[in-house]
């Protein structure tokens, strides 16, 4: 017959279980700057595509990777509501040599661990910017192109003209991009509306993190043309 544990000796041994899963799963330093230190620095882009050495493995290094972070689209995420996706969408940003904006209220601390973990140990290789509202991040980031990728745009992202340096707008999860933020700078001349188009109208949207994924490597890959 066998051995029954205890219920005491369950309890320990699920918490013996789960400090040892912890212990297994990294979670990389996360370095982030306050959005408002943009100001002091140049907000300029360069506008000639910059060269990169091909290697057999699939990695195409910079020459000088502060020009390709000017070259490249910058990512801003809306009120980001779950930790998960935006790790995984620093992760790409990291991958790709893009900056990343975080604009405030967020759905989760700028440390929280599941956010930390999704990013694993490359946070150290993309600039991540904390920003107290949209309002501020704009202050930042004057003279650039704000391209939303939302629903009910006319234009896709395969037949979309990008300019260096474009930011593209994510909303949150659950809300969205207000419509008033979206129509206030598309009166401007400012901002342009950009749609996913999908396939089956069963699926109302797209996860976030795969959509900056299209998103973002279609603008690099005509920006590359």
């Amino acid at each position: 017959m066998p051995h029954r544990l205890s219920n005491s000796q369950i309890k320990r041994n699920a918490k013996l279980q789960k400090q040892n899963v912890e212990k297994e799963e990294y979670t990389g330093k996360l370095t982030y700057k306050l959005g408002e230190t943009l100001l002091d620095e140049d907000n300029a882009v360069t506008l000639e595509c910059p060269k990169l050495l091909y290697e057999k493995t699939g990695y195409l290094e910079p020459i000088s990777r502060d020009n390709l972070l000017k070259f490249h689209p910058e990512v801003v995420l809306y009120c980001p509501q779950i930790p998960q996706n935006t790790g995984t969408i620093a992760r790409l940003c990291a991958a790709f040599s893009c900056t990343l904006h975080l604009i405030e209220p967020m759905g989760f601390h700028i440390t929280e661990k599941a956010l930390r973990r999704a990013g694993l140990d490359y946070w150290e290789h993309v600039n991540v910017y904390v920003h107290k509202n949209f309002e501020d991040f704009l202050k930042t980031r004057p003279n650039r192109r704000l391209l939303f990728i939302e629903t009910g745009g006319n234009a896709t992202p395969i037949d979309f003209e990008y300019h260096p340096g474009d930011l593209l707008i994510f909303g949150a999860e659950t809300f969205g991009i207000p419509i008033e933020i979206m129509d206030k700078e598309i009166q401007n001349k400012n901002g342009h509306k950009i749609t996913i188009p999908m396939f089956n109208r069963g699926v109302r949207s797209l996860n976030l993190a795969n959509t900056v994924s299209i998103a973002l490597y279609v603008a690099i890959a005509k920006l590359r043309q």
